[in-house]
């Protein structure tokens, strides 16, 4: 007798059983393949701001003080003028080995100026943390003097806790000689390590911004010395951009910056909301609070060059608040408050 052999292939359970298994071991291993992803960009991110920490320290021992956050000639409003002067990434770019993009600014002219539309136009990847987005869009001004081509970068100096205005010079006494105001760099001035009288590893130096969300938001704009753009200002307790990734769900009211009148038209009202920013005439820029794409919350480096994740959930005042949290007593340089190390890693 024959014995007749019949080919058995996958019953339709079966294949059904097998895509199930499939599908939760994905769904397993996604978030870890996320989270590794995120570990390394938050390493890369740690070790640029180390960097920028020693390029910060290498331009205070040749200069003899922390560069400003930017200057600004006389009689110019800082917080709405179009004629930027050098801000204080353009003045370490040769403790940054960007020695040649240092030098192809022509300094007799603004860096807003159309001499100088390809050196800020140029991207620094190390001044780049590999979470944020949108860092091939670069800022295409809101103004004729203002220029274009302006390209992004997402870190800040400390500006100190007060809006950035001509407030911010070194002959106001809101900023230089308060305690509960002074940071590092302000307009046109700038401390000495002698003048921090905290300790430099209980000061911030610089921390994480985000990048805005089109070609018209200044927000993380290397060159730009301005709020938002390459400074952190008002950010403690004396403002609304208070502490890591601050914002009010219902009103935004956190990051100020010119222009906004044009992300509202983009945007809308719930857009701006939704990137915790209000619109209120004439639009300066007056403050900006530390932001990142990673989570729980921003990478920054303190004065002694030691890199540090502040966590969202660091004791702050609160919006308008009393000085001073622990989040304050970073943000101030003379504060001469003992700092509690909770919220800091």
């Amino acid at each position: 007798m024959r014995t007749r052999c019949r080919k058995r292939g996958f019953t339709l359970v079966e294949l059904l059983v097998v895509i199930a298994i499939i599908g939760i071991l994905v769904a397993l291993l996604l978030p870890a393949i996320q989270a590794a992803r995120e570990a390394a960009r938050r390493i890369s991110c740690t070790n640029n701001m180390k960097q920028i920490g020693i390029a910060l320290s290498n331009y205070h021992d040749t200069q003899r003080r922390f560069p400003p956050a930017a200057f600004f000639g006389p009689g110019e409003r800082p917080e709405v003028s179009d004629l930027f002067e050098q801000n204080w990434v353009i003045m370490i770019l040769p403790f940054f080995e960007q020695d040649a993009l240092h030098h192809a600014f022509n300094t007799n002219f603004y860096v807003s100026d159309p001499v100088n539309r390809d050196a800020r136009g140029t991207l620094i990847p190390s001044f780049i943390c590999p979470s944020s987005k949108g860092n091939d869009v670069k800022f295409m001004g809101t103004s004729a003097r203002e220029g274009d081509n302006w390209a992004r970068g997402t870190y800040g100096i400390n500006g100190g806790n007060f809006r950035y205005s001509r407030f911010g010079q070194s002959n106001f006494l809101n900023w230089w000689d308060h305690p509960n105001r002074r940071g590092i760099a302000g307009v046109n001035v700038s401390v000495k390590i002698a003048a921090v009288t905290d300790g430099m590893s209980n000061t911030l130096l610089a921390g994480e911004l985000n990048v805005g969300v089109n070609e018209r938001d200044r927000r993380g704009t290397w060159a730009m010395g301005t709020a938002g753009a390459s400074v952190l200002q008002w950010h403690g307790w004396s403002g609304d951009a208070n502490g890591p990734n601050y914002c009010e769900k219902t009103r935004g009211n956190a990051d100020d910056v010119e222009g906004c009148d044009l992300l509202f038209r983009a945007l809308g009202n719930t857009g701006l909301i939704g990137e915790c920013m209000s619109c209120w005439r004439p639009c300066p820029s007056y403050q900006a609070a530390p932001r990142s794409e990673h989570p729980g919350g921003v990478m920054t480096v303190f004065g002694d060059g030691s890199v540090h994740f502040i966590k969202d959930n660091i004791n702050t005042s609160g919006r308008f608040g009393r000085c001073c949290s622990v989040w304050d007593r970073l943000i101030l340089s003379m504060d001469s408050l003992p700092l509690d190390p909770e919220g800091i890693e």
